[in-house]
């Protein structure tokens, strides 16, 4: 008897000075293109859409907010800039969402204003801060967490010191790669031209030449 209220004992001081974890998912509409400075990940992300956070960290995600909206008498997709959102962690389970944007008229008042919610399930509202994440460059994504990791050392509004540590991605100008093919030399007057060319000495032989076809078609 002795040894099971011990443990009864322990158990209950465990789960009093414990933190406890929430399980975030996102409205339809929502794309996690970064969840606390990384990529989303298979072994990150539960299901395509969910995650857990800690009630006792700040946890930042980089969010993109995607649909098919009337253009007219046609259809087509839009797609908004990456947005940052910091909050608290919580013991609840938290639902990040963005308004329906259904025609153009809404995707101009969405890029004036763009807007993420977050609430718990039970309605309550998680303070945040909010940011719109500025890339630059070909490929832009590609440096999504490195630049993530200079915005989270910036001071700016959603920014949050103790992610600022990633992981450098591979394959970029100025950085070391195994994909490196030699030595490589990429000149330009903007970060743009520097990596279509580096992406383009970076390639095999027969994409180079489907890629010099189709940019002879744009001409």
């Amino acid at each position: 008897m002795k040894f099971r209220s011990a443990a009864l004992a322990t158990t209950a001081l465990l789960m009093s000075t414990a933190s406890f974890a929430g399980v975030v998912t996102s409205s339809a509409n929502l794309e996690f293109l970064a969840i606390d400075g990384k990529k989303p990940t298979t072994s990150l992300l539960k299901s395509t859409n969910s995650f857990n956070v800690n009630d006792s960290q700040m946890h930042q995600v980089v969010v993109r907010v995607t649909e098919i909206i009337r253009a007219g008498s046609d259809r087509e997709l839009f797609e908004s800039d990456p947005i940052i959102v910091s909050f608290q962690g919580s013991q609840e389970d938290v639902v990040i969402s963005a308004p329906r944007i259904e025609d153009e008229h809404d995707a101009k008042n969405f890029k004036k204003n763009p807007t993420i919610l977050v609430k718990t399930v039970s309605g309550r509202d998680i303070a945040t801060k909010q940011d719109t994440l500025k890339q630059e460059g070909f490929l832009p994504g590609v440096n999504l967490t490195n630049t993530l990791s200079d915005y989270n050392t910036s001071g700016a509004p959603a920014a949050v010191s103790s992610l600022a540590a990633t992981e450098v991605p591979a394959a970029v100008p100025g950085f070391s790669s195994k994909a490196n093919k030699g030595k490589v030399v990429v000149q330009g007057e903007n970060v743009a031209e520097q990596q279509l060319q580096y992406w383009f000495q970076q390639a095999d032989k027969e994409t180079q030449a489907r890629f010099l076809d189709w940019a002879k078609k744009l001409k």
